[in-house]
């Protein structure tokens, strides 16, 4: 069971700070979760999510830092990864983050849920950026097409359907890509023809968009470690002894 949290605890709201928060969303927290939930606590906190800078994930992960931040949380030090499987393995792990964050579309998001290390924290909706398949110039030649993307986004092919003369006139070779970010950058050194990628990845690789779309919100969630410590001044459960 999920309840909204708008506040840390003995946090006030004024007009000051609403009106400062760029981030005015919502996070889930479980109830039971929220008095020992370092998420709350001031300090720095690392959190792993896909990288690098630019992906859909890293700019979430921006967003929740500033949320955080004004609830009266911690500083979050992001640690990007290459993907979310090697994020998994480190998880929670000595030398790696104690939080992922990952969104509710990546194919492997079921085995956080499933990790002995890890437990559901916290969720949180956010939009992604643009999306659309990016070319280094305006036009896409038709033939064979090597279109550089993330499994998850391979379904975005069909936006070509709205560009002049259809998808039928490509056919199609698929580029795996590790990121939205690494799709521009395959299309950069020549790897690849088009990518699937963000509005990030098209600016920071300097493409075009030939076909786009609005970016589309999405579920993200805080994958924190199974047990954790209990603070000096939690109360002892009824019946026991110190």
């Amino acid at each position: 069971m999920t309840e909204p949290l708008f506040r840390a605890l003995n946090i006030r709201d004024t007009d000051a700070d609403s009106d400062s928060d760029a981030t005015p969303f919502p996070i889930l927290w479980e109830p039971a979760r929220i008095p020992h939930s370092p998420l709350l606590r001031p300090g720095t906190l690392r959190v792993g999510t896909l990288g690098p800078d630019g992906t859909t994930s890293m700019v979430a992960l921006g967003r929740l830092g500033h949320r955080l931040a004004h609830l009266g949380g911690p500083v979050v030090e992001p640690v990007p990864y290459d993907s979310f499987e090697e994020l998994l393995a480190a998880v929670g792990s000595h030398g790696g983050p104690s939080y992922a964050l990952v969104p509710g579309a990546a194919e492997c998001a079921t085995r956080f849920f499933w990790s002995p290390r890890l437990r559901l924290d916290a969720t949180f909706s956010s939009p992604t950026p643009e999306y659309g398949i990016a070319a280094p110039a305006p036009g896409l030649r038709e033939g064979v097409l090597r279109l550089a993307t993330l499994h998850e986004t391979r379904r975005l092919v069909e936006l070509l359907d709205g560009a002049e003369g259809g998808r039928g006139g490509y056919d199609i070779a698929w580029v795996p890509a590790e990121s939205t970010m690494h799709a521009a950058q395959l299309v950069s050194e020549g790897r690849a023809d088009a990518a699937v990628t963000n509005e990030p990845g098209r600016a920071a690789h300097r493409l075009e968009f030939q076909v786009s779309r609005p970016g589309v919100p999405m579920v993200w969630m805080v994958f924190g470690p199974a047990v954790l410590a209990r603070s000096e001044g939690a109360r002892q459960p009824v019946g026991s002894r110190s």
